[in-house]
């Protein structure tokens, strides 16, 4: 699998999963009011994947509280245009129909926070585990690789100073060759003078 593959499926398996919603009132639709700003989305965050996980493990209805303040609150978007207000009578409406509280609601996006911290420890966990079976295995293949490398140059090296080593006998070698020739053409022509004048003393002699 692809290195970049493993590392998405560090968070897109095994996800954290907020605590289940628990069902808000009947009657309110949970749905989310008009003039509610769009979630902070950082620059370039649109086509991460990660950020896009984590917006889904995150979303306000994995909350029960949040999801019943977002319950009350959906239906008075047509009614009470300001959030403010629209948020404090829909506490006011869930705080007397199902004893929803302020406290309960902030701590409602503490789960939210705490959601994503076990997303990050979890991926941490995954990515480190990648890291110890691609990266760290890359490292020692690189590392045996190199090994192999320097083995090899000794060995290259070796095998050159043997090359010098043969080159400069054969030198020796040629030159030893080259005085022997010399020393038997000089030792060929003296024997052959040698013989040339004893024959004239014989040819004297005979007469």
């Amino acid at each position: 699998m692809p290195f970049m593959d493993l590392i998405k499926k560090a968070i897109f398996e095994d996800e954290p999963v907020a605590q289940q919603s628990a069902k808000p009132p009947a009657s309110p639709e949970v749905t989310r009011p008009h003039d509610m700003p769009p979630p902070y989305v950082a620059m370039g965050a649109r086509d991460n994947q990660f950020y896009t996980r984590l917006a889904k493990q995150t979303d306000l209805s994995a909350i029960p509280e949040l999801a019943k303040i977002e319950a009350f609150a959906a239906p008075l978007a047509s009614v009470i245009t300001d959030k403010s207000m629209r948020y404090k009578a829909a506490l006011a409406t869930a705080q007397a129909q199902s004893g929803l509280t302020k406290d309960a609601v902030l701590k409602g996006f503490d789960a939210l926070q705490n959601v994503l911290n076990s997303s990050a420890n979890t991926f941490n966990k995954q990515t480190d585990e990648v890291s110890g079976t691609e990266v760290d295995a890359k490292i020692a293949q690189i590392s045996e690789l190199n090994e192999a490398i320097q083995q090899k140059q000794k060995e290259i090296a070796d095998l050159q100073q043997q090359v010098k080593s043969m080159q400069s006998q054969a030198e020796v070698s040629r030159s030893k060759l080259q005085e022997a020739k010399s020393n038997f053409a000089a030792a060929l022509e003296r024997r052959r003078a040698e013989i040339l004048q004893q024959r004239k003393e014989f040819e004297t002699i005979f007469g």
